[in-house]
């Protein structure tokens, strides 16, 4: 009979310190800073403390404007405007970023009723959108140059 009495107690024990375990742990995500912000925010008040003691000046961080999926969309779609093709596809990347975010489908991945994406054009649809990205980083703002970088890393396949 102590057993049972035991085993009760030791379970309604580990039900009320699981229930405190995760209450803390949600009270811990809710007050802690992810780490590379903290470092981020740390780096740049060191340069701030140095520009101070030295005298200089510091430049403002630039804000990136965030633009709304139903933006982007027109301007890759409606044509309204010429994008340039660093534009064009600065904006399909963060088009395509903005929708695996909220959860829906790749946009490089093939669809269609019978077609159901393998691994093998998930992996591809990535290695697209990683050499898009190193292509338009590589430009620096450059269309002429990213046009030059992605020719330069593409394969022109011939259509017979």
């Amino acid at each position: 009979m102590e057993e049972k009495e035991l085993n009760n107690v030791s379970g309604e024990q580990v039900d009320g310190m699981t229930q405190d375990y995760l209450a803390a742990i949600n009270e811990l995500k809710q007050n802690s800073v992810d780490r590379s912000k903290y470092d981020e925010l740390k780096a740049e008040n060191k340069k701030l403390l140095e520009a101070v003691v030295n005298g200089s000046s510091v430049e403002a961080p630039k804000q990136e404007v965030v633009k709304s999926l139903d933006e982007l969309r027109g301007e890759l779609f409606n044509g309204e405007n010429e994008l340039s093709n660093l534009d064009f596809i600065k904006n399909s990347l963060e088009l395509r970023r903005q929708l695996m975010a909220e959860g829906k489908p790749d946009p490089f991945l093939p669809v269609g009723q019978q077609i159901q994406p393998t691994d093998f054009d998930i992996a591809t649809a990535q290695k697209v959108a990683d050499v898009l990205q190193e292509c338009v980083d590589y430009a620096e703002g450059d269309s002429d140059v990213f046009t030059n970088e992605l020719m330069r890393r593409t394969v022109d396949v011939k259509i017979r």
